[in-house]
C-alpha cells in the first residue's frame, strides 16, 4: 500500500524529477539556429514558387483567348504576389541584438510568430488564390465546353483536396510549434515577478 502521510508525499515530491529539465543555453542556441535556417529555406522555396506561378499564369494570360482564363490568370498572379508580400511581412526575421541579449526569449518569440503564421494559413496563404483559381477554372470549363461535366467537378474537388491538405499540414505544424513553446516555457526557470 502507498504511504500517503505528509512525510511520504514530501519525500516523493523532493525525489521526483521535473517533467522538463531546463534546456542548456547551447541547446537553445542550436535549436534557434536550426529553426532560423528552416525558415530561410522555406521562404526561399515560397518565393521561387511565387516566381513560377507568376511566369506560368502570365503565359496563360497571353496564350489563351478565353477572357475568363485571362482574368483568372491575372487574379492568380495578384494572389501569388499578395501571398509573397504576406510571407515577407509575417515571417520572423533574425534580430542579432535580441539574440545576444536573451536567446531563450528570442527563440520563444520566433516560435510564437511562426505558430501564428501557420495557424492562420487559410486566411493569408490560401484565400488570396481562391478568386483567381475559380475564375480560371470557370474559363477553362467554358472554353472546353465541360462546365457541367464530371471532369470539371473532379478538377474542382482535386483543388479543394490540395487546399485542404495544405491547411491540415500547416495546422499540424502549428500544433507542433505550440508544443515546443510549451516545452520551452516549462523548462525555463521562473523569473522574479512571474508569481511562480
Amino acid at each position: 500500500m502507498t504511504d500517503f502521510s505528509d512525510k511520504g508525499l514530501h519525500t516523493l515530491w523532493h525525489e521526483s524529477q521535473p517533467a522538463f529539465e531546463p534546456l542548456a543555453l547551447e541547446e537553445i542556441k542550436r535549436q534557434a539556429g536550426r529553426f532560423g535556417d528552416a525558415i530561410r529555406r522555406r521562404n526561399r522555396r515560397e518565393y521561387a514558387a511565387t516566381a513560377l506561378v507568376v511566369v506560368v499564369f502570365a503565359l496563360y494570360a497571353v496564350i489563351f483567348a478565353e477572357p475568363l482564363i485571362k482574368i483568372g490568370s491575372l487574379l492568380v498572379i495578384a494572389g501569388a504576389m499578395v501571398v509573397a508580400w504576406q510571407l515577407a511581412r509575417r515571417t520572423s526575421r533574425p534580430d542579432p541584438d535580441a539574440e545576444a541579449q536573451d536567446i531563450s526569449g528570442y527563440y520563444r518569440e520566433r516560435l510564437i510568430r511562426e505558430e501564428h503564421i501557420l495557424a492562420r494559413v487559410g486566411r493569408w496563404y490560401l484565400a488570396p488564390f481562391v478568386p483567381g483559381l475559380l475564375v480560371f477554372m470557370l474559363g477553362q470549363a467554358k472554353a472546353s465546353g465541360m462546365g457541367g461535366s464530371l471532369v470539371f467537378l473532379f478538377v474542382v474537388a482535386l483543388q479543394l483536396l490540395v487546399f485542404g491538405g495544405v491547411w491540415i499540414l500547416n495546422r499540424r505544424a502549428a500544433a507542433m510549434l505550440r508544443g515546443q513553446i510549451e516545452r520551452l516555457d516549462a523548462a525555463s526557470p521562473p523569473t522574479e515577478g512571474d508569481g511562480k
